[in-house]
């Protein structure tokens, strides 16, 4: 609100001293003429000595009235001047509280309104001629709005401020009409220089719109920007409460995962524009089959998760029946095509020994996994005793597997390229050693598919040992045949292939001395080779990890930390571990595009990596859009399927040449 100009002193208000001041002056000049003629025949009749006696007093009598005189013009100036001064700061003041967003009120010793500025007369509906002489309580009506009640503000004058208390109250303003606004106030008392009480003056701000902003940004945090629905960190907050309440009383819950059938075939045919409108009209359909007090969250990528909330097993597999015949009968149109998607569904029922969060989301992902790999479109349940005996048996199938893999040679290595971004395109590729088994029919094993069993039978240093040695000799052969370039790239390297190292290893004494006689063995350039801890490992073994860093990194070689903020730790111990590249959790960089909070925490951990003078690579880069999206904050390197697939490290001798970061 614009207040209007600050009028200037009119000369009527400066008539009176000045007239005052003249007429002081004319009053000592005719008293000082009147003093001289009076004694002008006296001077005249005395002798000479009396006569400058006469002529020295009468002369100090006129001194002294025109010092007197002088004195009361300057005391009548000086009292403009203050009257001036007085007037100046009262406009200020005027003025700025007309200016200022808050409402102020104030009032007399007695409590009643004297001032309410434009603001306060906005809120209240009242104006301060209404207002003037009325109690304050009348005029500025304030509620506790979580219990209703009337707050008095002259209550809160009798002792000390309590600025920030009442500040952190939820407080509503009732105004004339009744219409109420959430506020933040204070209050003080107006005293005088003496100690006596003047009055009091509240301030007040509306917090409206403060409030709307924080509801948004709690409402981001938990909830999924494309679907609306809740996201997984929300997801997982609600299912650790179900686990407790079955727990602590007694009751049941379920949980179902689900991951969508044929929705790359969408997205890959329309693009991401069509999958993401996909996501949203089967969000709605999805929404359809839910029960008020059940969960649909969006998990990530086409994956869905849904929490029964005190659902017995029977009620929850005929839900999840239900929810796959809502989405087999869902059909989707995009520029006159149509499209049908299917679900397989995980089911785990939650009760007393449902086990722990990780463990129930580990059954739930097992069992989606099943129901895809039994021809997807279908439910499977997990049964808790049915699962922990075929467990245990197949886990000593495993490790029969593993060790028949030694013996038979049934071992083979994979590698998965990782590429320097478009603003680092001198740095030199490199790639990820990953491991495959054989088993008893050809077909090749995933590393998840053998390597909790070998942690869990203590195999997995020496497959790590098998990796190392056969990617040595056969980076040997490729240094010997000239597939290695013999002058470094831009960057001062010739690549990297780095390898997963496990806690197992970290711990093994013998390990730095395995690969000094390795090295010994088989003739290699500096540099070549690159070890990968994942952050949990490197902070369930902090010291021994930074020791054998330090001692590998004097032998030339690099190291890398893995699934970098999965751990939930801070970037403190980064300073005590030698890492040269940071590898960024794929959770975090695989829904960045449509997740505010995975952008914001990729793009925090690549900057902090940078100050710290790491490289970040970016894992689980599965579309454009991702690639996109972490080129542009300059992350260095990106990994990931739609970057590369992990393929054979030896196709044959005659691809063997071509294996090697040109």
């Amino acid at each position: 609100m614009k207040s209007a100009p600050r009028a200037l002193p009119s000369k009527s208000s400066h008539a009176l001293p000045i007239g005052f001041g003249m007429l002081l002056a004319l009053i000592v000049v005719v008293t000082v003429l009147g003093v001289m003629v009076a004694n002008m025949e006296e001077v005249i009749q005395a002798s000479a000595a009396a006569r400058s006696t006469l002529l020295l007093n009468v002369a100090l009598g006129v001194l002294g009235l025109l010092a007197g005189g002088f004195i009361a013009v300057l005391v009548t100036r000086q009292v403009m001047r203050t009257e001036n001064a007085l007037e100046l700061e009262k406009e200020l003041a005027q003025v700025t509280l007309h200016s200022i967003g808050d409402g102020v009120i104030t009032t007399d010793a007695d409590g009643r309104v004297e001032y309410l500025n434009p603001i306060a007369e906005r809120y209240t509906e009242w104006s301060t001629d209404e207002a003037r002489g009325r109690p304050l309580g009348e005029i500025y009506r304030v509620i506790d709005e979580r219990t209703g009640k009337a707050i008095e503000p002259l209550g809160q004058v009798g002792g000390v401020d309590s600025r920030e208390e009442m500040e952190a109250a939820s407080m509503r303003l009732v105004s004339r009409s009744g219409r109420e606004c959430p506020i933040r106030f204070s209050c003080a008392p107006i005293s005088a220089r003496s100690g006596k009480p003047l009055g009091m003056i509240v301030v007040f701000h509306d917090i409206s719109q403060i409030r709307a902003m924080a509801q948004q940004l709690i409402w981001q945090a938990s909830h999924d920007a494309l679907t609306g629905l809740v996201n997984r960190r929300e997801f997982e907050r609600r299912l650790t409460e179900l686990i407790e309440t079955a727990r602590g009383k007694g009751r049941e819950h379920a949980l179902m995962f689900m991951d969508l059938d044929n929705f790359k075939a969408v997205n890959d045919t329309c693009g991401h524009s069509a999958g993401d409108e996909l996501l949203r009209q089967l969000t709605a359909v999805m929404l359809t089959r839910m029960r008020g007090s059940d969960t649909l969250a969006r998990l990530g990528g086409d994956e869905f998760g849904a929490l029964l909330e005190s659902c017995p097993p029977d009620q929850a597999l005929r839900i999840a029946h239900a929810k796959r015949e809502t989405v087999r009968e869902f059909r989707f149109v995009w520029e006159n095509t149509t499209f049908s998607v299917g679900v397989s569904i995980g089911l785990v029922p939650i009760n007393a020994d449902s086990g722990n969060l990780n463990q129930v989301l580990g059954f739930a992902d097992a069992c989606c996994y099943e129901a895809k790999n039994k021809g997807r479109d279908r439910v499977q349940v997990h049964r808790p005793q049915e699962s922990d005996l075929a467990g245990k048996h197949s886990e000593l199938q495993l490790v029969s597997q593993i060790n028949r893999a030694f013996e038979l040679g049934q071992f083979r290595l994979y590698r998965q390229r990782i590429v320097p971004l478009a603003a680092n395109a001198s740095q030199q590729p490199y790639y990820e050693v990953l491991v495959r088994m054989l088993d008893r029919s050809g077909a090749l094993v995933p590393p998840t598919g053998f390597m909790p069993a070998a942690e869990r039978y203590n195999l997995l240093t020496s497959i790590e040992r098998w990796v190392i040695s056969s990617l040595v000799e056969f980076l040997h052969r490729q240094w010997q045949a000239g597939a290695i370039p013999h002058q470094p790239g831009p960057d001062g390297t010739r690549g990297y292939y780095a390898v997963n190292l496990s806690g197992a290893s970290i711990n093994d004494k013998s390990f730095p001395e395995f690969l000094r006689n390795l090295l010994t063995r088989y003739e290699l350039p500096h540099g070549l080779l690159c070890f990968e801890i994942t952050e949990t490992t490197a902070i369930s073994n902090l010291n021994k990890a930074a020791e054998l860093m330090h001692e590998l990194k004097g032998m030339g070689y690099r190291f890398a930390l893995d699934d970098f903020g999965t751990g939930m730790s801070s970037f403190a111990y980064l300073k005590y571990l030698p890492v040269d590249y940071l590898k960024i959790a794929g959770m975090f960089v695989k829904d960045m595009a449509d997740d505010a909070m995975d952008y914001a925490i990729v793009d925090a951990i690549n900057r902090i990596s940078h100050i710290l003078g790491m490289q970040t690579v970016a894992e689980s880069v599965e579309d454009a859009q991702t690639l996109e999206r972490v080129t542009a904050l300059k992350v260095d390197f990106a990994q990931g399927y739609y970057i590369a697939e992990p393929e054979a490290l030896v196709a044959g001798e005659g691809a063997e040449r071509a294996l090697m970061p040109a």
